[in-house]
């Protein structure tokens, strides 16, 4: 009797998803590289550690997608939680340190379709040299009926000066 109540449970759940389909999966998504850290520098031509403001880094990113599909067109919703860490350097004078950060859709070439901006604030307690903050975030990405989601990438950044570019792509190829 063990034997078939455990083969009706079985078959009970295999049913489960036999009128129904798997969903898409999500939209490739990544911290771009050379966008994920940024060293801010008290005003002056001085780039040492004494120097040092706030080093601030995009450590992680968690997301989830549901789709909409319609007669109208086709959507997937992206939802972030992006952490960040910023580390107040010896140079620092402020509690706080704001960071700009950006969400791009790409296509497979790479070009931006989409990209918007945001600003993350990173609030220091005390003497603490370590702050870190969890910023939320919704994506629609809208797609044409047969095209293939994977053919969209997005990418999240901080929203680095040219100054900052130059300096990433110095530290990335050491």
């Amino acid at each position: 009797m063990p034997v078939l109540a455990l083969a009706v449970v079985s078959l009970a759940l295999a049913s489960c998803n036999l009128f129904g389909s798997t969903p898409p999966p999500c939209p490739q998504v990544a911290i771009l590289d050379q966008a994920k850290k940024v060293t801010f520098y008290r005003p002056g031509p001085g780039r040492d550690l004494t120097d040092v403001t706030f080093e601030v880094a995009i450590r992680d990113l968690a997301y989830e997608c549901s789709y909409d599909f319609s007669d109208d067109g086709n959507s997937v919703t992206v939802n972030y939680n992006v952490l960040f860490v910023a580390r107040r350097g010896p140079a620092a004078a402020a509690d706080q340190v704001e960071v700009a950060y950006f969400s791009a859709v790409t296509n497979m070439a790479r070009k931006i379709l989409a990209k918007e901006q945001f600003t993350a604030t990173l609030q220091y307690s005390g003497n603490e040299v370590i702050a870190q903050s969890v910023q939320k975030l919704t994506q629609t990405i809208p797609f044409s009926h047969g095209a293939n989601i994977w053919d969209y990438h997005s990418f999240i950044g901080l929203q680095l000066t040219t100054a900052q570019w130059e300096e990433s792509k110095r530290a990335s190829s050491r």
